[in-house]
C-alpha cells in the first residue's frame, strides 16, 4: 500500500481505478479530474481520516469520503464489475455515471455464495445502479439487464474500447497461422504452481473448481491445434496472455506441446496481443473476451468452448459460446465439446470456407453478440450526451498506446 498525503480538492470529472486510463484519456480530454484508488493499493490520508471518523472501516465507506471531499459531476470507469462503482448513484444520486464494459462477464466468483451479478441484483434494492453502461454488445447488454433489473440504466452497445480503437498488424499475410489464444492466469515468476490441482480458485454457483480443472482446455485444445495445424502445414502460434517474465505460461504450454512445433509470443505490451494477429489467421478461442472481438471484426475465429466440459461439469453451460443468445451446444465454427474430433470439424471450417462463405455464415452472430466500432464513435457520442470534453472518434497511433 502507497500512502497519498494530499489534500483531495472538489473535481468535474472522477475516474474509477485506473484500469482501462490509457484508452479513456485517449478520447477523454476533460482536465479537473482525479482518480479514485482502491485503497489497499493507495490511501489518501485524508479520505482515511474523514473515513475513519465515520465509524466504518469498509471500502463503501472510504468511497463515501472520497465523494464528499471530491464532488464529481461525472464518475467513469472501466472496471464494470467492480461493485463499489454502483454506489456513486446511492452516494451521489446527481453525479452521472458511465461503466464501460472490459470483459465478458458471467457468475465467476471466490466464494460459493456470492457472485458480481447476484450481488448488483441484491444492492440495486439499495439506490446502487448507473446511468449508462456501454456494453460490448448484445452478450454483455442481456448480462446487465439481468444484473440491473429495475434500473433505468441506458444499454449502449458500443464494443470493445480497445479493439475499437487499434488496427491490426499488416504483417505477410501470404503465411496463414493456426493461432489459439491463451488465458493463462497469472502466477508471477513461479513456472510451477504446488496447489495447481488441490486449490480452488473459482466458483460457478456451488461448483468449486482449481486451476488444474479450470484451465485443463487450455491444454487439450493447444494440443490438438497444434497437430491439426502440423497436417494443413500451418505455422501454430500461441498468443500468450503473459509477459515473458511470467515464465508459468511458456512453462505449461512446452509441457503440453512437447514433441510439436510451435511458437510461443508474450504479452509484451497494452496492445501487443492485436498487433500479433494478422487479417489472414485462423484463430482459435475457448472463452477470452479478445476472441470474441477478434469474431465481430470478421476474422476467422473457431470457438472451442468446452471449458466446462474439460473440467467435468458439462452441465454448466454459461462458458458455451455465445450464451444464452446462442444455446446450441454445437453450430459449424463452433463445439461445448473437448473431443479431437469436434475440434478438427469446427476448424476444418474455418480453414477451408471462402471468404464469402465466412462472412455469410457468421454474420447474424457477429451482429448478435459483440459489436465493433471502428473509431469508438459509439463512446463519443456518450462523452458528449455527458458534457464530457473529448476528442471524438479516432484510432489510436502507437505512440499513444500505454505500455502498461
Amino acid at each position: 500500500m502507497k500512502l497519498d498525503f494530499r489534500l483531495p480538492r472538489r473535481v468535474r470529472l472522477v475516474y474509477f481505478g485506473r484500469i482501462g486510463l490509457g484508452i479513456l484519456r485517449n478520447y477523454i480530454t476533460e482536465q479537473d479530474v482525479a482518480i479514485y484508488e482502491n485503497p489497499r493499493q493507495r490511501l489518501n490520508v485524508w479520505v482515511a481520516l474523514r473515513m475513519l471518523l465515520s465509524g466504518d472501516r469498509s471500502e463503501f465507506s472510504y468511497y463515501r469520503s472520497f465523494l464528499r471531499w471530491t464532488k464529481p459531476s461525472v464518475v467513469i470507469t472501466m472496471e464494470d464489475n467492480n461493485i463499489t462503482f454502483y454506489a456513486t448513484k446511492a452516494l451521489l444520486p446527481s453525479c452521472k455515471t458511465i461503466a464501460v464494459q472490459n470483459g465478458v462477464r458471467n457468475s465467476h466468483s471466490h466464494a460459493a455464495d456470492s457472485d458480481f451479478k447476484h450481488d448488483l441484483q441484491r444492492l440495486s434494492r439499495e439506490g446502487y445502479d448507473a446511468d449508462v453502461i456501454a456494453t460490448l454488445g448484445g452478450l454483455g447488454s442481456v448480462f446487465y439487464r439481468d444484473a440491473l433489473p429495475h434500473s433505468r440504466v441506458r444499454l449502449v452497445e458500443a464494443g470493445h474500447l480497445m479493439n475499437n480503437a487499434l488496427s491490426l498488424s499488416s504483417g505477410p499475410e501470404s503465411v496463414r497461422r493456426l493461432v489459439f489464444i491463451s488465458k493463462f492466469p497469472n502466477r508471477g515468476t513461479q513456472a510451477v504452481d504446488p496447489e495447481w490441482e488441490s486449490k480452488v480458485i473459482v466458483f460457478l454457483g456451488d461448483v468449486g473448481l482449481t486451476a488444474q480443472q479450470y484451465y485443463n482446455i487450455e491444454s487439450i485444445a493447444a494440443r490438438a491445434c497444434a497437430i491439426i495445424a502440423r497436417e494443413h502445414s500451418l505455422p501454430f502460434v500461441v498468443l500468450g496472455k503473459r509477459p515473458e517474465w511470467q515464465v508459468g505460461e511458456y512453462t505449461y504450454f512446452a509441457r503440453h506441446l512437447e514433441g510439436l512445433q510451435w511458437q510461443y509470443l508474450p504479452s509484451t505490451f497494452q496492445a501487443s496481443s492485436y498487433e500479433s494477429i494478422r487479417p489472414n489467421d485462423v484463430i482459435v478461442n475457448v472463452d477470452s473476451t479478445l476472441g470474441y472481438e477478434l469474431f465481430a471484426r470478421g476474422l476467422r475465429v473457431a470457438f472451442v468452448a468446452a471449458r466446462m466440459q474439460a473440467a467435468g461439469h458439462p452441465e454448466i453451460v454459461e462458458h458455451q459460446f455465445g450464451y444464452p443468445l446462442i444455446t446450441q451446444r454445437s453450430g459449424p465454427y463452433w463445439t461445448a465439446d473437448a473431443s479431437e474430433s469436434e475440434i478438427r470439424r469446427v476448424l476444418s471450417t474455418a480453414i477451408s470456407v471462402g471468404d464469402e462463405e465466412w462472412a455469410t455464415l457468421t454474420s447474424s452472430a457477429r451482429k448478435m453478440l459483440f459489436h465493433f466500432d471502428k473509431g469508438n464513435s459509439l463512446l463519443c457520442q456518450e462523452l458528449d450526451r455527458l458534457g464530457i470534453a473529448n476528442t471524438g472518434p479516432r484510432l489510436w497511433t502507437r505512440e499513444l498506446i500505454p505500455k502498461n
